[in-house]
């Protein structure tokens, strides 16, 4: 049996969301495994794998120089998913790119995540964590970079990519890799305008994992997470990089099992573990 710590940030409101993780839970207790999960920096070093879990898209020193302390860690390298580090398509000014593009935050989910912790720490007479940040959760599109308005140019908070959409006689393709350690699922969903959401779906599907997700996991770091990709004229594209993904867990027959499957990538830290206990 292990001790499995979640460690979220003192702001997180981790108890209300449907973050993903959660559905692993109940997987990982039946293994015989226990799940605790730490709002804040605990006081002690009590677990044998710790999944650093702060939702926040720069994740604060003090959180991972404590969570590099644990035998064995899940995501302790992917601390800074801002999209200017994660994207390989970043348009400026002065490039040569003439076709769309699509404006959108550096931060992860628009911002809305460090406006909240800001407004914790404002409530709690403490320090905001995401002095920088601000809001920005629309993805305006342009038929070219010269259409681009100055301000969002000279937002440091704001970036543009080439638009380049997967799309087909169906309507607008955006695929969906969820993993944990060497377990995961991809799926693509089809909408009918440009920005797929689940809202707008109208189909869904299984999809194979490209071998160049694999390489870009491995430079932004990451153990558990979601990438959101399209593949555009055979050219697979990494939208964005999520370290804290949400979803209903648990709500069905389907999630109940994909959430049992992704649970077991857990086994590879507890051997990580073992390895440095022996050391």
């Amino acid at each position: 049996m292990a001790s499995i710590l979640i460690l979220t940030h003192e702001f997180d409101e981790f108890a209300a969301a449907e973050y993903l993780i959660k559905g692993c839970f109940a997987p990982w207790q039946q293994m015989g495994h226990r799940v605790r999960v730490s709002n804040g920096l605990p006081s002690t070093i009590d677990a044998d794998v710790v999944v650093l879990h702060t939702d926040l898209t720069v994740v604060p020193k003090d959180y991972v120089e404590f969570a590099a302390q644990y035998p064995a860690g899940v995501n302790r390298s992917a601390v800074d998913i801002r999209k200017r580090l994660v994207s390989r398509f970043q348009v400026r000014p002065d490039d040569d790119w003439t076709g769309p593009v699509i404006a959108k935050s550096d931060f992860n989910s628009g911002g809305l995540l460090e406006r909240h912790h800001n407004w914790m720490a404002f409530v709690r007479n403490k320090p905001p964590p995401s002095p920088s940040s601000q809001v920005f959760t629309s993805y305006p599109i342009y038929a070219s970079k010269s259409e681009v308005p100055d301000a969002i140019w000279s937002d440091p908070g704001l970036i543009v990519e080439r638009f380049m959409p997967e799309r087909d006689e169906q309507g607008y393709w955006v695929r969906f890799w969820i993993f944990f350690g060497d377990a995961g699922r991809c799926n693509r969903i089809c909408g009918p305008d440009p920005i797929v959401k689940g809202a707008n779906m109208i189909a869904r599907e299984p999809a194979p994992i490209p071998e160049v997700l694999r390489a870009e996991r491995e430079r932004l770091g990451f153990d558990y997470g979601k990438f959101d990709f399209v593949v555009h004229e055979g050219q697979v594209v990494l939208l964005d990089a999520n370290r804290t993904p949400t979803g209903a867990a648990a709500i069905s027959d389907y999630q109940t099992r994909e959430a049992a499957k992704l649970a077991l990538g857990i086994n590879g830290f507890l051997g990580k573990k073992a390895n440095a206990r022996r050391r």
